[in-house]
């Protein structure tokens, strides 16, 4: 939030030492000058020196003779140090002194007003700040402080006004730039949030807080070298600043460099070891380096001291629910939407899907965003939960937040050409990259097409794994479409696709469903859209042959251990034993990365094919998914690679699964040949392998396994090909 007071406190500390002296001067004179004393305590107050303030306004209370002038002033000097010390009630009161005398009462509705922000009372700070307004119209600081007030109350576009208003009047007002930023950040508004930070730092360059609050700034846009450069910039100028250092942390932990993100913890902690933010900020970095214990320690301690705390009590709704706790989760979310914290409504609405309480989760998500409509993580939740329940209309135009919301994308690329909206096209290259996983290029890339259909050259850029796979579209065979590999992350602006390509419009693959409006009843399928070399098929086939009579079946139970979710979403080979043993078939692994290594581990009676795990890229993967009758798997991108080949794939999916998989049914609209299973009951994959058991024996009983090879082999890849 912006400073309170900033403005006044900057008037004092820029000629601290002067104004000290001749003070200290003055009370030399006569120890007992009440107008010297509040002065001493002001100064002492802004040097942070909140204890001698105190003791220095209590000193002019009692000294300030019978003029109602100097007995205000006092009362307000009290009121500020013993906010300052966190003694709330007895500050409150001395505001309520300074405002029955009625000299000072402005000043003392401002000091209130501040008083009741901080104590998360924003609606009686408001209040406040009015009448101390009806007595002082013209009163910059509590112009200002009304706009941080509606600001609180996240009411933020009031708050820009508000703080509009004041630049008018002060238009070279380093703080009021400052708090029109940070407005402007709260509406996603964020390159005008960053002129305006700029703009207080031009006009004061030691505004150490404009640093901290840009260098977060571009952090949240990926810019990490800027960001960085600004936050110890914060730093060097302010080196108490406990949001510079707890914003470094989260910087250098994103950057994955966790010791140095310590060190800066321990630096805030060091400064203020009861300063909330700074233990909530090492709560969340123990949980982010998978160290719950570490993190419910760290939490407790918060609570003991903050147990009203909105961000606190949030965060234990976090643990509670990575722990799986999900009813209590939900309990700890509403206490801290209750408290005011704006993220935990969407927190919520994550741990009611856990539940199976869709509705409820929908309502959440949307009270959400309703709330804080420029809120990217929580637009970003209610897109998700709306393509999961069918909504596709407004879920794939929601689904655009991911590229503001940093878990989603930490740095977003930037291009100079614009980005492709479904406008109409005359022979246009565009450019359509991918940006997630190599099962996300493998669903999407069918999109290729209806781009070429409208009149354009489209130019796949895709991961190097799968770059070879795109080749077998039959839009990119027939020359409508050229594909390109991905250049590595870490530029700040991309103007070109890799390997010299130019174009002239971009669109990522995942955002093509927003652009063709793309509903569950017109996802484009003609066929399989994706195939292999047949002569590459057939060396397979002589590499890894039968072992017996019964099928051949693919194997795939892990994704990559870097997502997310992936320790909902994938297993141990050693939960698939019951079915290696239990179904004749000649069992052939497609699994790629470190789980491969599981096969080694596998009892004697139980062979597996490793067919994949020294595979070059998807393509080889293709080819031998080309040789099977069938292909069972975790949620991966085998079961992507599989379904666009049109090759039978059962998904085994866990209770909750990804949004794509919608819910309770058994079909997918992306792949026809798909077939979702799912777990009754969350981490039951063992439940999930017996039903896998009974239904493979009704697979096999009611296919014809000649019948099956000869589709296989006479089948060919099918899209529509613009004429």
């Amino acid at each position: 939030m912006p400073p309170l007071n900033q403005g006044r406190q900057h008037t004092l500390t820029g000629r601290l030492s002067e104004v000290a002296l001749g003070y200290q001067r003055a009370l030399e004179r006569n120890p007992q000058n009440p107008e010297a004393l509040v002065g001493m305590s002001l100064v002492a107050l802004a040097s942070r020196q909140v204890e001698a303030a105190i003791k220095m306004a209590t000193a002019a209370v009692y000294a300030a003779p019978a003029d109602r002038n100097q007995m205000g002033a006092a009362w307000v000097a009290l009121g500020q140090a013993l906010k300052a010390a966190e003694r709330f009630e007895e500050a409150g009161h001395a505001y309520a002194q300074a405002i029955r005398l009625g000299a000072m009462d402005a000043l003392a509705h401002l000091g209130l007003g501040e008083l009741k922000l901080v104590m998360g009372r924003p609606q009686e700070a408001v209040h406040e700040f009015e009448l101390a307004l009806q007595r002082r119209p013209a009163m910059i600081a509590a112009q200002m402080a009304l706009g941080n007030a509606f600001a609180a109350m996240g009411r933020n576009q009031e708050a820009l006004d508000q703080y509009e208003r004041v630049l008018a009047q002060k238009p070279r007002l380093p703080e009021g730039h400052f708090a029109a930023g940070f407005a402007l950040a709260r509406l996603g508004k964020t390159k005008e949030a960053e002129t305006r930070y700029r703009q207080a730092i031009v006009l004061r360059p030691d505004f150490a807080a404009a640093w901290v609050n840009l260098g977060s700034l571009l952090r949240e846009q990926g810019r990490e070298f800027y960001a960085e450069a600004a936050l110890r910039r914060a730093v060097e100028l302010r080196p108490d600043s406990i949001s510079g250092w707890v914003n470094l942390a989260l910087l250098e932990r994103e950057r994955q460099r966790p010791a140095k993100a310590e060190a800066c913890l321990r630096t805030a902690f060091q400064l203020n070891p009861g300063q909330v933010e700074t233990l909530v900020a090492w709560c969340q970095f123990r949980a982010a380096e998978g160290d719950l214990a570490g993190a419910w320690e760290w939490l407790r301690w918060v609570l003991a001291r903050h147990p009203d705390q909105d961000e606190a009590v949030n965060m234990e709704g976090i643990l509670l629910h990575k722990e799986g706790r999900f009813g209590e989760a939900v309990a700890a979310f509403e206490r801290a939407e209750a408290l005011g914290c704006r993220a935990a409504a969407s927190n919520r609405g994550n741990s009611l899907l856990e539940l199976g309480r869709m509705d409820e989760a929908l309502k959440a998500h949307e009270k959400a965003v309703q709330d804080d409509p420029s809120h990217a993580g929580a637009q970003y939740n209610l897109a998700l939960t709306r393509l999961r329940l069918g909504d596709w209309e407004r879920g794939w135009a929601g689904y655009e937040a991911r590229w503001r919301f940093r878990e989603v994308h930490r740095r977003p690329r930037r291009f100079e050409q614009p980005r492709w909206n479904g406008e109409p096209l005359a022979g246009e290259r565009i450019l359509l990259h991918s940006e997630q996983g190599l099962g996300d290029t493998i669903q999407f890339c069918r999109y290729a097409a209806l781009v070429a259909a409208r009149g354009a050259m489209p130019l796949l850029q895709v991961q190097p794994p799968v770059e070879r796979l795109m080749r077998s579209l039959a839009v990119v065979r027939a020359g409508r479409a050229e594909v390109a590999v991905m250049e590595e992350p870490g530029a700040e602006r991309s103007t070109n696709a890799g390997r010299g390509a130019k174009f002239d419009l971009e669109c990522p693959l995942m955002s093509l469903p927003a652009v063709f409006g793309t509903t569950v009843a017109t996802v484009p399928w003609t066929g399989a859209y994706l195939g292999a070399d047949p002569a590459e098929s057939r060396k397979k086939r002589i590499r890894f042959p039968d072992v017996g009579p019964g099928p051949r079946i693919g194997l795939a139970w892990a994704g990559n251990p870097a997502y997310k979710a992936d320790d909902v979403r994938s297993m141990n080979l050693a939960t698939l034993i019951p079915l290696l043993r239990a179904v004749k078939a000649t069992w052939i692994s497609l699994q790629k990365g470190g789980a491969a290594g599981q096969l080694a581990d596998l009892p004697q009676d139980v062979f597996v094919w490793d067919g994949s795990s020294s595979d070059r890229n998807l393509a080889e993967t293709a080819a031998l998914v080309a040789t099977l009758d069938l292909v069972v798997t975790t949620d991966t991108c085998i079961a992507h690679l599989a379904g666009a080949m049109q090759k039978p794939v059962w998904i085994l999916l866990p209770h909750l699964a990804d949004w794509r998989w919608m819910e309770a049914i058994e079909a997918s609209p992306w792949y026809p040949a798909a077939k979702l299973l799912r777990q009754r009951v969350t981490g039951d994959w063992a439940g999930l392998v017996k039903r896998v058991i009974q239904e493979l024996e009704d697979f096999w009983k009611t296919s014809r396994k000649g019948v099956v090879k000869a589709a296989n082999d006479s089948r060919e890849s099918r899209e529509l090909i613009p004429a």
